[in-house]
């Protein structure tokens, strides 16, 4: 059965004298499930005759009519069932069947009522809020729309301002695709003459919006919206005794409806204590069990204290005037009002702008990304930088960031030392993106570090051309090794839309590594970080592991003990894997270390897996001298390998693998360079 989806609209209709007006908007939908609730009524019924015919006699014509009774009664007890609860996949054992036609019935869908908040600002830059609503409006298709007043700036004594004013706000909202029914505000009707009870622009206001009290009855709900500025200008807030004669009649119309009832208004006018609101009209709502009471006015979100089962909620604004934060009440939103077939209300708010068209990102312009963003050609850092480790004063040097622009539109770019994050704002739309938070690393990403760059404000590169852009860096003397600065190249484009995309792409220079060691073994040695060079999303959230070197002598035989620690949440082993050597040691499936130095024989390797156990070397004839433990006093471990006396450089890898499919290294140096070892003794180093 396709169900079909009916609406009947009935225009506002104007009566001569009057504000009184009523709105009827129709939804009926066929309601399968109930159908076949009511059916099992009609089958008990029928059930109840067979067992009193049970105890006298059977018959066979009455028997099959049972039979197939029965039969129907399953079904109907499926289907009114099915609409609440979907049924599960089809299972053998305990493995799911694959490939298998899942049915699954589809409940009713709560009935949807959107509101837009005040507009008012007077100022053009609230337009495109309005406009970014209208959108979202049309994608989440709800089933009526409202207002809760202060359309457009008003207050003024010229009616062609008032009708101009009018004219945009209805140029953007008459594309909603959903009924729209207005909801006066004091800025819709209220005159710039000052004068209390002007209506010039109340009657204007019932010529082009509709009435100023009305009551819409939905298929949902009943909705009744109130005129709050009664005395058009008087700052003395009232409900006077005709509106609320018209309220408590509406009240018994909606009541004997049986739908939910919501109240509608611009002011709330239940904060004013010149309307004596909890005396006079609150015990009509709490006698005709109305849901919710919205208004607008104040352009701060907020939920009121409920009352006798009423709940009380002010919007915010859709266009209109803030200056505070969004926690402070202030945004940009609508509110929508779902209705559960029991009844039961649920209200919330989205920030306008949240939802995206269809080719939001088209794949043209995906394909420029990925090639600017995946190309490892595109972007390189060339040349190293002097270690500002134990320098006598500032170091400085220049790398040169290469760009290869690949693509057949002008690209720009420009690079920083990576700072705090901060949220992006996205061009063209009303959201902003806290992804540069979210995917912040801050142990890999030194913010304070002591780098600075010197570079161009803003680089043009043209299609398929190439570009050397000379990075000029500087950093006072430090006492131990650091991270490497990351830098922050932002590349720009134009995509189809001609939208300026913005592409992020971080690199760290190398760095002419010096690696301390200790002479003394009464005193600690240096810490060196062992970092990550090449950033990656990755990277774990742990801090880099530390190494230290320290030259001993031990039973006249003279070594250099390296010592490495990782902070490690989770220990991990893999003593199954049957790769080669090579292979493991490029991608270990475990934790792991290598340790690359050059000696008086030449270059070597050794690679551990502490935890598998497994090691390899690139000397055969060479035994590694090993320990291994845990760090105390925090989730880790440590591992000291004795190095030949005489070794000259080294570098240190820590591979983390957590038992995942990741593995991610962080080195001593550049992973294609090593450190010269030093004496951390200035003057002390027999090397």
């Amino acid at each position: 059965m396709q169900l079909q989806r009916h609406v009947w609209l009935a225009h506002f209709k104007q009566s001569a004298g009057t504000n009184l007006a009523m709105q009827t908007t129709t939804l009926p939908r066929d309601r399968l499930a109930l159908v076949c609730k009511l059916l099992l009524v009609l089958f008990s019924n029928m059930f109840t005759k067979f067992f009193r015919q049970l105890l006298t006699t059977i018959t066979v014509p009455f028997a099959l009519t049972c039979a197939y009774t029965f039969s129907l009664f399953v079904i109907a007890v499926f289907v009114a069932n099915a609409s609440a609860t979907p049924p599960p996949f089809i299972r053998e054992g305990k493995p799911y069947i694959d490939q298998q036609v899942v049915p699954v019935a589809i409940p009713d869908r709560p009935f949807r009522i959107a509101i837009l908040p005040d507009r008012t600002t007077g100022r053009d830059w609230g337009l495109p809020y309005l406009q970014a609503a209208v959108r979202d409006l049309n994608r989440i298709q709800p089933d009526a729309v409202f207002t809760v007043g202060d359309m457009i700036q008003g207050y003024t004594r010229d009616q062609a301002t008032w009708e101009k004013e009018v004219a945009v706000y209805k140029s953007i909202t008459e594309k909603i695709n959903a009924p729209f029914l207005p909801v006066a505000g004091n800025h819709d009707v209220i005159s710039g003459t000052r004068v209390a009870g002007d209506r010039t622009f109340a009657d204007l206001y019932l010529q082009q919006f509709g009435p100023l009290q009305y009551m819409a009855e939905l298929e949902g709900a009943s909705v009744i919206a109130m005129f709050s500025d009664e005395g058009l200008g008087d700052s003395k807030m009232q409900v006077n005794d005709g509106q609320l004669n018209w309220l408590r009649t509406s009240l018994d119309r909606a009541a004997a409806r049986g739908k939910p009832i919501m109240i509608l208004m611009h002011r709330p006018l239940w904060r004013y204590d010149s309307v004596k609101w909890f005396e006079r009209i609150h015990p009509l709502l709490a006698k005709a069990k109305v849901a919710a009471v919205i208004a607008g006015h104040l352009h701060s979100l907020q939920d009121d204290p409920a009352k006798d089962g009423v709940k009380y909620l002010v919007v915010g604004t859709c266009g209109g005037s803030i200056d505070q934060h969004p926690l402070a009440g202030q945004l940009q939103h609508l509110t929508f009002v779902q209705i559960a077939p029991d009844g039961a209300l649920d209200i919330f708010h989205q920030p306008v702008g949240m939802t995206l068209p269809e080719d939001f990102v088209v794949r043209e312009d995906q394909d420029c990304v990925y090639a600017l963003r995946e190309n490892p050609g595109c972007l390189s850092l060339l040349g190293e930088l002097p270690d500002p480790c134990m320098a006598n004063s500032s170091v400085s040097g220049v790398a040169t960031l290469r760009v290869v622009n690949p693509l057949d539109r002008t690209i720009a770019i420009t690079t920083s030392i990576a700072r705090e994050p901060a949220p992006w704002i996205v061009d063209g739309e009303q959201f902003v993106s806290r992804t540069p938070i979210d995917s912040f690393n801050p142990f890999t990403t030194d913010v304070n570090t002591t780098w600075t760059l010197n570079a161009p404000a803003s680089v043009v590169v043209p299609a398929k051309g190439s570009v050397d852009i000379p990075l000029t860096f500087q950093s006072v003397a430090t006492k131990i090794n650091s991270q490497p600065p990351t830098i922050e190249c932002v590349i720009k484009m134009k995509d189809t839309k001609g939208r300026s995309v913005p592409i992020y792409v971080q690199l760290r220079p190398d760095i002419l590594r010096k690696a301390q060691y200790s002479t003394d073994a009464t005193k600690p040695a240096a810490k060196l970080p062992i970092c990550s060079w090449k950033p990656s999303p990755y990277d774990t959230l742990e801090a880099d592991p530390t190494v230290e070197f320290k030259a001993v002598t031990v039973a006249n035989s003279k070594s250099m003990v390296m010592r490495v620690q990782v902070p490690d949440q989770s220990q991990s082993a893999y003593p199954d894997d049957q790769r080669d050597t090579k292979a493991r040691r490029k991608n270990p499936a475990a934790d792991a270390v290598q340790v690359l130095w050059s000696d008086a024989q030449g270059e070597a390797w050794l690679f551990i897996e502490p935890f598998s156990p497994w090691t390899a070397c690139s000397r055969k004839d060479w035994k590694p001298v090993t320990r291994t433990g845990t760090l105390e006093g925090a989730p880790g471990w440590w591992l000291e390998v004795e190095l030949p006396e005489s070794t000259q450089t080294v570098n240190v890898g820590v591979a983390d693998n957590d038992e995942t499919y990741h593995t991610q290294w962080r080195w001593l140096a550049p992973e294609n360079r090593q450190a010269k070892l030093v004496s951390q003794t200035p003057g002390t180093d027999p090397k």
